[in-house]
């Protein structure tokens, strides 16, 4: 069986679960405990994570949301484009370094959309990662568009975290995604 790590913030926490449960005795399915947060968070906290868990065979994440958020209200997004690029790409190379495999599979997913758009910088992180991914070998999750369709049935009274029927959906999709490699 191969060992899927899976890495994001709190919408990977939801559907972890329910990809581990589709996949339960093709794949091994794990990821943090912790929430992946931003780019650079996860990027620095894999020297922590990694060690504690299974080499992974196939690697799929998504960061985004937290990078893309003024949370202080300056009019800008917690980390710029260019950083949020450039962290994007460290961590693939983080992976592959610790893993010690310069082949490892490492797949992406879009962020998923908020009930009410507050900005209009989820395109551009989105393709921002979709770039990086698919330059390094990878495939993409499309989740803000699965999402999106219908966001008023998928994404819950929080604006932002997906109730049952959205965290079975992004379920269904990662599993989509990661089967081309089992």
């Amino acid at each position: 069986m191969k060992n899927i790590l899976l890495l994001g913030d709190s919408i990977r926490m939801s559907y972890q679960p329910v990809v581990k449960e589709l996949l339960e005795g093709r794949a091994n399915v794990y990821g943090p405990m912790d929430n992946g947060r931003w780019s650079g968070y996860t990027l620095n906290t894999l020297r922590f994570w990694l060690p504690q868990m299974p080499t992974p065979d196939i690697v799929h994440w998504n960061n985004g949301i937290w990078d893309m958020g003024d949370d202080y209200h300056e009019g800008r997004p917690f980390y710029p484009p260019e950083l949020y690029e450039e962290s994007c790409r460290r961590i693939i190379m983080v992976l592959r370094q610790i893993t010690k495999n310069p082949n490892l599979p490492i797949l992406g997913a879009t962020t998923t959309p908020l009930k009410v758009d507050l900005h209009d910088r989820m395109p551009l992180y989105n393709d921002i990662l979709t770039r990086v991914v698919t330059e390094h070998g990878g495939t993409m999750t499309d989740l803000y568009s699965a999402i999106d369709a219908d966001r008023n049935r998928y994404i819950g009274a929080d604006n932002v975290h997906l109730v049952k029927e959205g965290v079975d959906l992004a379920a269904k999709l990662v599993v989509q995604n990661l089967e081309q490699y089992l």
